[in-house]
C-alpha cells in the first residue's frame, strides 16, 4: 500500500479538479460543514466559525503529510470553487484497506459531480495506492449515497454493523485486479 501523498496528488476530470484544501477555501468548507442538508445523515459537530474551517484545512494537510489520510477538495474547473470534499482514511496496511468519506454542496447535487469525483478516487486508490478494498459507512436513509455506492459496484455488508452508529450501513468494494 502506497501512502505517500507528497507532492499532493491533484486529480482532474472533464469538469473537476480534486486538489488539496487551501486556507482560501475556508468559507467554502464552512458552508459545507454548516449546511443542514449536507449534514442530515452525518454525525459531526457543525463548525461555529471560520477558525474551525481553517483548523480543519490544517488537519487535512497534516493527514497527507504524515501519510495517514488524503483529503481532496472537489473544485469545479470553471470557478475553482470548492463544492464538496472526498477523502480516504483509516488505512490498514495489513489488509491494504481504506475508508472513503465524501460530501457535496446541495447546489451541485444530482449533476453527476460526485460520481465523477468517485471514479477518480477509486482509480487513484486501486492503481496508485495499491489498495485491495475500500469501505464506506453511510446512513441507512441516505438514498443518494447508497445509489452512488451501488453505481460504483460497492456491495452492502449485510452481516456487519458500524458499532456506535446503529443507523449506518457498511458498503465495500474489492479490487480484483
Amino acid at each position: 500500500m502506497n501512502c505517500n501523498f507528497i507532492p499532493f496528488p491533484v486529480l482532474e476530470s472533464e469538469r473537476l479538479v480534486l486538489r488539496a484544501l487551501e486556507i482560501s477555501d475556508a468559507k467554502s468548507i464552512f458552508s459545507l460543514r454548516t449546511n443542514k442538508e449536507v449534514n442530515t445523515f452525518i454525525r459531526r459537530d457543525l463548525f461555529k466559525n471560520l477558525s474551525e474551517s481553517r483548523a480543519f484545512i490544517d488537519f487535512t494537510t497534516n493527514l497527507a503529510l504524515d501519510g495517514s489520510g488524503v483529503f481532496w477538495g472537489i473544485a469545479t474547473k470553471e470557478t475553482d470553487e470548492i463544492i464538496g470534499s472526498i477523502g480516504l482514511r483509516n488505512f490498514d496496511s495489513e489488509k491494504d484497506y481504506a475508508e472513503i468519506g465524501y460530501d457535496l454542496h446541495p447546489n451541485y447535487q444530482e449533476k453527476g459531480f460526485m460520481s465523477e469525483a468517485f471514479q477518480m478516487i477509486l482509480e487513484f486508490a486501486f492503481q496508485k495506492m495499491d489498495l485491495k478494498a475500500i469501505e464506506a459507512f453511510t446512513h441507512k436513509n441516505n438514498s443518494a449515497s447508497i445509489a452512488l455506492l451501488e453505481k460504483h459496484a460497492f456491495e452492502l455488508q449485510k452481516e456487519r454493523k458500524d458499532i456506535g452508529f446503529e443507523n449506518n450501513r457498511i458498503f465495500r468494494l474489492e479490487n480484483h485486479a
